[in-house]
């Protein structure tokens, strides 16, 4: 009885972060709304000049479901009577330092666009990693949620990382051209295929890591295969082999990976 009155008062800073979450999953969304209307040349789509294997221009509105996908999320996690409040805190945390790195992605974008995007990327994929790592340890409690948020969560956290593992290899690629470095040439392919094979390992590790969760390798096929028809309508047939490659490969990985998981004892996977 004597514990209780502090464990409340400590429970405030922390639940408050569920607040914060909310109010920078909206301001992902005003924020692209105003990136759209008023952003410069950084933020557009098929852009002259960039490398060959950043994806097709349609390929960016995958953003719009991730979006979305957090406001919704946010808003259910929010209220304090939802189910397990201690883990919707500790994903809260990470979550809201994503959520500003995105809005802060777009502002960099338009001051310090070659280096500085990069930067905050890194940060937004640290985040991503800790609140996918916070999501696998609690998914025996996750699993008890009802249907429709803990699709929420798996599908914001699988769409957002795995776009998220690709399109920060193809930023790198991005400021290292804006640089300077070639992006055509035996220089700028071999470059860019040294991106290709980084992304395509590192979304091979994250679809072990996470047991195949779908939504990760949806995600991040959907960036390799637009990195490839980004790459073929370059005219470089080359990266766009590399790109498909790599899609297969990850491809490949996801279903032994989710074929190991089917034939252990069934439990809570995501």
């Amino acid at each position: 009885m004597v514990q209780a009155p502090s464990l409340r008062r400590s429970a405030g800073p922390v639940a408050a972060w569920r607040s914060v979450m909310l109010v920078l999953a909206l301001g992902q969304v005003v924020s692209s709304v105003l990136s759209r209307l008023y952003g410069g040349e950084f933020t557009k789509a098929d852009r002259p000049g960039e490398p060959p294997i950043v994806p097709v221009g349609w390929a960016f509105s995958i953003w719009t479901p991730v979006e979305l996908l957090c406001v919704a999320y946010a808003l259910w996690a929010l209220p304090e009577r939802r189910p397990d409040p201690e883990v919707r805190n500790r994903l809260a945390v990470p979550l809201s330092v994503v959520f500003a790195g995105f809005s802060c992605w777009l502002v960099v974008a338009e001051v310090a666009p070659v280096w500085g995007t990069v930067a905050v990327f890194a940060v937004m994929i640290c985040g991503l990693a800790h609140a996918m790592s916070v999501a696998l340890q609690h998914r025996f409690a996750i699993a008890t949620w009802r249907p429709v948020p803990r699709g929420l969560l798996w599908w914001m956290l699988g769409i957002y990382a795995g776009w998220s593992t690709i399109a920060v290899w193809v930023n790198l690629t991005t400021a290292v051209a804006g640089s300077g470095a070639p992006v055509s040439g035996r220089a700028g392919v071999a470059g860019q295929l040294a991106v290709l094979a980084g992304a395509t390992a590192t979304a091979a590790v994250i679809v072990r890591w996470t047991r195949g969760l779908l939504p990760y390798a949806l995600a991040a096929g959907w960036g390799l295969l637009t990195a490839m028809l980004g790459a073929a309508s370059a005219g470089q047939p080359v990266l766009a082999g590399a790109a498909g490659a790599g899609l297969a490969l990850v491809t490949g990985v996801t279903a032994v990976t989710r074929r190991e998981r089917a034939a252990r004892a069934p439990g809570p996977e995501p």
